[in-house]
């Protein structure tokens, strides 16, 4: 699914997790998506901008509500610890956790204008640190 593309590459690590340890992931994300009035078209065109493209607070929503079923963000609190522990269980993860510990390090106290700023801004500072390869589909 088009979607589950997309939302992986969106929320970077949080949505690798998820795959990796959740098999009720399109289960998630439909919830999230329905919680955030969130579209797969938005997606697909922040996704074609190179995740550069305005943002909307739907997407910004969207990366909370992940965040949140996952426990990586608990009442508007990014939990990295949370985040580093479930990693280490991820089995393509374990090489990269000192580069994946430092990505998380730098990202963890950023603060958005809102608990889905916050989300958001977090997700697009581990992306830009490179806290993850490709993500899992990627060709």
């Amino acid at each position: 699914m088009k979607a589950a593309l997309f939302s992986a590459t969106l929320v970077v690590l949080m949505a690798v997790v998820v795959q990796c340890q959740n098999p009720n992931f399109q289960q998630l994300m439909k919830q999230c998506m329905d919680e955030t009035k969130m579209t797969e078209a938005e997606l697909k065109e922040f996704m074609t901008g190179g995740m550069k493209s305005t943002t909307n607070e739907n997407l910004k929503c969207y990366t909370k509500c992940l965040m949140e079923k996952q426990g990586h963000m608990v009442n508007g609190q990014f939990n990295a610890d949370a985040l580093l522990n479930t990693l280490r269980n991820v089995p393509q993860m374990k090489d990269k956790m000192d580069e994946i510990t430092s990505g998380v390090n730098a990202c963890k106290d950023l603060k958005g204008t809102n608990d889905c700023d916050t989300a958001f801004k977090i997700t697009m500072c581990l992306k830009e640190h490179k806290t993850m390869g490709p993500h899992p589909g990627a060709q």
